[in-house]
């Protein structure tokens, strides 16, 4: 869902807490999804209970089975499992 749909929840009872960020991108600089990460933990900061755990980024996928093998793939199931 777009963050931007969040935002009528400013005032209320809001569920979620812990905040992951998952990317995938055809380009495979490092740097690529950085701003989307800034903005994202800036969107969080609105939110009290909220917080920013972490986030995976996969670069160089372009095309169906791409992200097959991919470290990042085992970097979100290790994320995933410390989810409590």
């Amino acid at each position: 869902m777009p963050v931007r749909r969040l935002n009528p929840m400013f005032t209320k009872d809001y569920k979620f807490r812990d905040v992951y960020f998952f990317a995938a991108a055809a380009e495979d600089d490092k740097a690529v999804p950085q701003r989307a990460i800034e903005g994202t933990k800036g969107w969080i900061e609105c939110f009290d209970k909220a917080s920013f755990k972490g986030y995976v980024f996969c670069g160089g996928v372009t095309d169906i089975g791409d992200i097959k093998g991919k470290e990042s793939l085992r970097e979100a199931y290790e994320m995933g499992l410390g989810i409590n």
